[in-house]
C-alpha cells in the first residue's frame, strides 16, 4: 500500500496575529483591483534566450524574464535543478523610464494542462495564492520565507511561517550525521553550510530541494567549528579549532580549496568589507592570524590580549576590533599596514563584539558582569554601557534596535540604536519564552538564536528549553507570532529569504529552483495602482540529467490494518512498516509519522504520533467511539510522504459481542 489521502497535521500551540500571513499582501480589496482586459496590450515573446515578456496598463510597463544562470557563464534557459533568475522591471510606458512602486507581489505555480490553466481568470488564480491557504500553494512564492532550525537530534526543521491559519507549517525535516554546530546560508539562499564538529564534517544542504548533496571531511579531531561567507560569496571559510588551521571551501564546487596553517585555539573569523582580508582568532596562541585573500596565505601573525575569542570588522574605520575573553582592552587592528594601531580599555569578560548596521559603532557586551558598551570608531572611545539581560553572549541587529541574549535571563534586552548612537543605550527587557536557555546547558552553541526576518522590521527567536520559535516586531512587547519546533530542540535559527528584492530602481529579481519541467504560469500583482497579470514560462529538463524525475520518493507503507474488523470502543494497536520505495528495506528513527483516523465526512477525527516499536516498524492505539466505516492515513514528511499522496484506508468497526457489550455496560452502571 502506498500513500494515503488528503494533508492534515495536527500541531500545537502554533498561532499568528496576522503579521506574518497573508493578510498583510492585500492593501486594497481584491474585488476592485483592475484586471488585464485587452490582449493587444500584452507583447508576449516567444521563451527564448535574452528575450522578455511585456504587459502594459494604466501607463506601467511590466518586463518578466526568467534566465537560469551559472557562475561565470552566460545565461541558459530554466532548467530542472539549477538555480534561475526570476526578474520583474517596472517602467513608465512611454518614457521606459524605471517606477518606484513598491516591491510587487508574484507566484510560480506548475499548470496542469491548458484546458485547467483556462478555467481561471489571472484575478482567481492572484486572489487563491495570495490568501496563503494550504491548497493555494505555489511551487515557487516570490514574497515568501521560510524559517531553519538546526536541532539537538541531528536534524534541521524548515517552517513556512506564511501557511494562513493552517497547523501544516512544517515542510521538511533533514536528517544529519551528527549534531550541527554552526552554520550559515550562501549569498543567494540555495545552500546551507553546517559543521559537525563531532564528526569532523560539514555537510552542504540544498535548501530547494531540501537534500543532503555532500559531505565534506576534514579529518578526525579537526572539529570544524565556525564558519564565515567570504562577502563576495565565492568561498566559506571555517575554523578547525582541533588544528591550527583553517579551511576554505569553494561555494560553486563544495570542496575544500585551500588548507591554512594559522594558530591554536578556538577560531573566530572576520572579513575586510572588500572581501581583501580575513582575521582570524587564536585563543590559546593568543594572537589573530590575518589572512591577504588575493594570495590566500598568511601575512602578518597579531599579537593581542589573553584568549581572543571575538573579531569584527569596522566598515566605517575599515579596522579590525578583537575582544579577549582574559584581558582587558579591545585590540584595533589595521588590515593594509598590518598591525596593531591601538587598543581601548575595558574589563574582562568580552564575549561577544558586532557593528550595528551603519558600521561605525561597534557593540560588545561582557558575559561577567552583564553589560553592554559601544565604541565609537571614529575616535576609539567607549561612549556608553548599560546593564542588560544575565550572562549575555549574542548581539542581533535591524535597522532600528538592538538585541541582546542571555543565557541565564527568559528576556532579552532591546536597545534603540538612536540611543546607542548617542552613547545612552537604554535597554528594555522583554519576555522571550517560558525558559532561560540555561535550562538545557547541553544544547548551548554558538549558533545566532536571535536572527532578522527578511521584513527588516522584526526578529526571529529560538528557544531551546521552550522548543519554540518566537516572532517580534520592533518595539513590539509581546511576540506577534509563535511557532513550534516539533518537540525538537533548537541550537540555531536561520531565515532562508526568498522574495523578489530591488537590485536596482523598479527592477526586483529573485533566485528560483525548479524540482519539475513544463509550462508555469507567473502571476504578478502590483498594489498602486492596482495591476494584475499573468506570464507564462517553460521549464526544460536538465541537460546534466538532474531530472525532475529525480526528486525523492515516497515510502512505501505497508500495514494490515483494515484487514479484518474491530471493536467499538476497545483499543486496538495499528501498525505500519515504512520501507524505502527503492531498496524495499525499513527506514528507521523517524520521528513524524502520524497517523489520522476520521469518520466520513471528517466530522470526528484524531491523530496520533506512532512510535516506533522495531527497526522501521511503528505503532498507534486507537479506540472507535460507534460503529462504521472509517479512513487511515499516514504522513511522515521528513520522509518525504504527504496524505495527499495516495488513498486511505478503510477500517470496519462493528458493535461490541453481546457478552462483551453487557459487561461494558455493567462497569459504566448502565442498567438495560
Amino acid at each position: 500500500m502506498r500513500g494515503f489521502g488528503f494533508e492534515i497535521v495536527k500541531l500545537t500551540g502554533i498561532w499568528a496575529t496576522g503579521v506574518l500571513l497573508a493578510s498583510q499582501v492585500w492593501a486594497d480589496p481584491l474585488l476592485q483591483s483592475k484586471v488585464a482586459p485587452a490582449r493587444e496590450a500584452i507583447a508576449l515573446q516567444a521563451t527564448a534566450l535574452d528575450q522578455v515578456q511585456q504587459f502594459e496598463q494604466d501607463g506601467v510597463r511590466i518586463e518578466f524574464s526568467l534566465r537560469a544562470v551559472e557562475a561565470n557563464k552566460e545565461y541558459l534557459e530554466a532548467q530542472v535543478g539549477q538555480t534561475a533568475l526570476a526578474q520583474f522591471a517596472l517602467r513608465d510606458a512611454r518614457s521606459g523610464q524605471p517606477l518606484s512602486l513598491g516591491r510587487p507581489k508574484a507566484w510560480m505555480n506548475a499548470r496542469l494542462s491548458e484546458t485547467v490553466a483556462g478555467e481561471r481568470t489571472c484575478a482567481d488564480k492572484i486572489r487563491g495564492l495570495a490568501s496563503g491557504q494550504l491548497g493555494s500553494r505555489p511551487e515557487v512564492d516570490l514574497n515568501s520565507y521560510a524559517i531553519a532550525t538546526l536541532n539537538h537530534d541531528k536534524t534541521i526543521t524548515f517552517i513556512n511561517p506564511h501557511v494562513a491559519f493552517s497547523p501544516t507549517k512544517l515542510e521538511h525535516i533533514i536528517s544529519l550525521p551528527g549534531i550541527g554546530t554552526d552554520w550559515l546560508q550562501t549569498m543567494d539562499g540555495r545552500f546551507l553550510y553546517v559543521t559537525l564538529s563531532d564528526e569532523g564534517i560539514i555537510t552542504v544542504i540544498d535548501t530547494t530541494t531540501y537534500r543532503l548533496i555532500q559531505t565534506i571531511s576534514t579529518g578526525a579531531g579537526s572539529r570544524p567549528t565556525r564558519l564565515a561567507l567570504q562577502p563576495d560569496g565565492r568561498a566559506v571559510w571555517v575554523g578547525l579549532d582541533g588544528t591550527a588551521q583553517v579551511v576554505t571551501i569553494d561555494t560553486e564546487t563544495h570542496v575544500i580549496a585551500k588548507v591554512i596553517a594559522v594558530g591554536a585555539g578556538t577560531h573566530t573569523l572576520a572579513f575586510s568589507q572588500d572581501s581583501s582580508y580575513l582575521a582570524v582568532t587564536n585563543s590559546e596562541a593568543n594572537t589573530v592570524s590575518m589572512i591577504d585573500l588575493r594570495i590566500a596565505a598568511v601575512t602578518v601573525t597579531v599579537p593581542v590580549g589573553k584568549t581572543p575569542v571575538t573579531v569584527a570588522y569596522g566598515a566605517a574605520a575599515k579596522r579590525f576590533y578583537v575582544g579577549s575573553l582574559n584581558d582587558t582592552m579591545i585590540e584595533v587592528l589595521d588590515p593594509a599596514t598590518p598591525r596593531s594601531v591601538g587598543t581601548i580599555p575595558t574589563k574582562q569578560g568580552v564575549v561577544a563584539l558586532r557593528f550595528e548596521p551603519t558600521g561605525r559603532f561597534a557593540v560588545f557586551v561582557n558575559q561577567l558582569d552583564s553589560t553592554l558598551s559601544v565604541i565609537d570608531t571614529a575616535t576609539n572611545g567607549i561612549i556608553g554601557s548599560t546593564t542588560v539581560v544575565k550572562d549575555p553572549d549574542q548581539v542581533t541587529f535591524t535597522e532600528r534596535y538592538a538585541y541582546v541574549r542571555g543565557i541565564e535571563s527568559e528576556k532579552f534586552s532591546l536597545i534603540d540604536l538612536a540611543d546607542l548612537r548617542k552613547g545612552k543605550p537604554a535597554p528594555i527587557e522583554i519576555q522571550a519564552g517560558q525558559h532561560a536557555p540555561s535550562m538545557v546547558p547541553d544544547q548551548l552553541g554558538i549558533a545566532d538564536m536571535i536572527v532578522p526576518a527578511p521584513e527588516g522590521n522584526a526578529v526571529l527567536v529560538a528557544n531551546a528549553p521552550d522548543q519554540t520559535l518566537y516572532f517580534y516586531q520592533e518595539g513590539m512587547m509581546a511576540p506577534m507570532g509563535t511557532f513550534s519546533n516539533y518537540k525538537r530542540m533548537p541550537r540555531g535559527i536561520l531565515a532562508l529569504d526568498r522574495s523578489l528584492k530591488e537590485v536596482a530602481p523598479g527592477v526586483y529579481r529573485a533566485p528560483v529552483t525548479f524540482s519539475k519541467a513544463g509550462r508555469y504560469d507567473v502571476p504578478i500583482l502590483i498594489d498602486r495602482p492596482r495591476t494584475m497579470h499573468c506570464f507564462q514560462a517553460t521549464v526544460r529538463e536538465s541537460l546534466d540529467g538532474a531530472s525532475s524525475a529525480a526528486t525523492p520518493r515516497p515510502p512505501v507503507i505497508r500495514t494490515d490494518v483494515g484487514t479484518v474488523p474491530v471493536q467499538v470502543r476497545v483499543p486496538t494497536a495499528m501498525t505500519f512498516m515504512v520501507l524505502d520505495a527503492a531498496t524495499q528495506q525499513p527506514i528507521v528513527g523517524l520521528r513524524d509519522v502520524q497517523v489520522l483516523v476520521f469518520e466520513p465526512p471528517g466530522t470526528w477525527q484524531q491523530r496520533h504520533y506512532a512510535r516506533e516499536v522495531e527497526p522501521g516498524r511503528y505503532r498507534v492505539t486507537q479506540s472507535f467511539p460507534h460503529a462504521g466505516e472509517y479512513r487511515v492515513m499516514v504522513q511522515t514528511v521528513s520522509g518525504h510522504l504527504r496524505y495527499a499522496q495516495g488513498t486511505a484506508v478503510v477500517q470496519r468497526v462493528t458493535s461490541a459481542a453481546p457478552t462483551a457489550e453487557k459487561e461494558m455496560q455493567r462497569a459504566e452502571g448502565v442498567r438495560r
